[in-house]
């Protein structure tokens, strides 16, 4: 078992243990996620002080993408403990990250990952992240496309005409075209869990 999951184990029954482990681990995506392990059983009153901890580790290591999408986890963390208002500041964060993440296909993937992280908590919450995912559809890659598709398919479930918005991004025309098909029979997707 390696650091970040002995941490998420021991968030579960001892908060000091699990900070104290989390916080000393030296690869920075796994302490981000660590931290938003911990923030997620933490006590109400120490939630504030370890996602800090986790805003403050992201943009220190040479890979944004991997700090970009590590931030889903304490910004999971804030929706899953009632603590949604403080979302849109560490969502500003990340989403500053993920601006030099390249290549675009995988800027894409990350702010999909915060869409997921984020649209529990409401539409408006996730706008800021799925404006910029809107922003990388003119690359055509294949995680791009597949990105836009799944942020649509999410926002489906809140509102058709955003996600129409979204889907019509779409760069390439059969996607597109088969995207706008199924948000107009209906069709959905759950948000991805991020504790278990």
């Amino acid at each position: 078992m390696n650091q970040r999951d002995r941490a998420a184990k021991l968030a579960k029954t001892d908060f000091s243990a699990a900070l104290k482990l989390a916080r000393d681990i030296t690869e920075v995506r796994e302490r981000i996620q660590s931290l938003g392990w911990v923030a997620r059983y933490a006590p109400a009153a120490e939630i504030p002080r370890v996602v800090a901890m986790a805003a403050k580790s992201a943009g220190t290591s040479s890979d944004f993408y991997a700090d970009t999408m590590a931030l889903a986890w304490p910004l999971r963390a804030l929706h899953d403990t009632g603590n949604g208002g403080s979302i849109p500041p560490l969502l500003k964060t990340a989403i500053s990250l993920s601006a030099d993440v390249q290549p675009a296909s995988s800027r894409a993937e990350a702010l999909g990952l915060l869409i997921h992280a984020v649209l529990p908590d409401g539409l408006r919450t996730a706008e800021p992240a799925i404006a910029k995912l809107k922003s990388v559809a003119s690359d055509s890659h294949w995680r791009v496309v597949r990105s836009l598709i799944d942020a649509a398919l999410l926002v489906n479930a809140f509102d058709r005409q955003s996600a129409l918005s979204i889907a019509n991004a779409i760069p390439l025309e059969n996607k597109r075209n088969s995207a706008v098909q199924r948000l107009s029979d209906g069709e959905t997707m759950e948000p991805r869990p991020f504790f278990w």
